[in-house]
């Protein structure tokens, strides 16, 4: 593991600098949270602020001594034993995973990066949180899989629910993975087609099309960006919140394509077919 320090000299008389809090802060989460941001300042400061050392002083001290550093409780403990947390800390590594999340009241969608333990994230506009929209709703840049004849193709689409054709063959294909933004800006080429699917409010749809009871997610068919709402985020108090902000781990930090499925340009599609 890495040494990880923060610099102790910028320290103010209103308490720990910044780079201490954002030490603290990913203290915290390597412990899935069961330390306090001010109980993790406390247990950096003993340890002269370096994180590897935070880490083991919790991981190989005796219990007594770690309460009485942190003034922590008893319900950190149980980490102790558990190899996975322990082997994730000692490599100052905090699996992440970058999910979906949907605003109902104000009609907002946006992709994050955040911690595997708690997927949840704040929606910008009302300031609550929301649980991740279900890997199985996810709805976006897709990709489709003809099992006919082996064609891929892009195009906009819904988990377990958009329908669209095959152009080389015209067997109906079915959404096998939604695409993030950031990978949606990065992959294949620009469309050859416009977009066509089975659902019976596509934009695209055609006299002779056979119908299918599903939804077109296309922005140009949606009067609404949200498709599947979030699910409210109720604490249960069982951790403490997720620590690390959205900026401490640079969420999308080097996209600056769209944000949401409603500023993706039709034009700018990049697959085989724009589906």
């Amino acid at each position: 593991m890495e040494v990880v320090r923060a610099d102790a000299s910028e320290a103010g008389a209103h308490g720990a600098t910044d780079s201490q809090v954002q030490l603290a802060r990913r203290l915290q989460e390597l412990l899935t949270g069961r330390f306090t941001e001010e109980e993790a300042l406390r247990i950096l400061e003993h340890k002269n602020w370096d994180l590897k050392a935070a880490v083991g002083f919790v991981f190989e001290s005796e219990p007594r001594d770690v309460r009485q550093i942190s003034g922590a409780g008893q319900g950190w403990t149980e980490i102790r034993a558990d190899h996975n947390v322990r082997n994730l800390a000692y490599h100052n590594d905090i699996p992440f995973q970058v999910r979906q999340f949907a605003c109902e009241e104000n009609d907002t969608v946006w992709w994050r990066k955040v911690p595997t333990r708690k997927m949840v994230s704040k929606c910008k506009r009302c300031r609550r949180r929301y649980k991740a929209v279900p890997r199985e709703r996810e709805w976006g840049w897709a990709k489709f899989v003809c099992i006919s004849c082996g064609n891929e193709f892009n195009g906009f689409g819904q988990m377990n629910s958009t329908t669209s054709p095959c152009y080389p063959c015209g067997n109906i294909c079915h959404v096998e993975e939604v695409f993030p933004p950031k990978r949606h800006n990065n992959t294949g080429r620009r469309s050859r087609h416009r977009h066509s699917c089975t659902a019976h409010n596509c934009y695209n749809r055609t006299a002779d099309a056979q119908f299918r009871p599903n939804r077109c997610v296309h922005p140009r068919s949606l009067a609404r960006q949200v498709v599947h709402p979030s699910q409210r985020h109720n604490s249960t108090g069982s951790t403490v919140a997720t620590f690390l902000s959205q900026d401490d781990i640079q969420t999308f930090q080097d996209y600056h394509g769209p944000r949401n499925m409603a500023d993706v340009s039709e034009e700018g599609s990049d697959a085989s077919h724009d589906s």
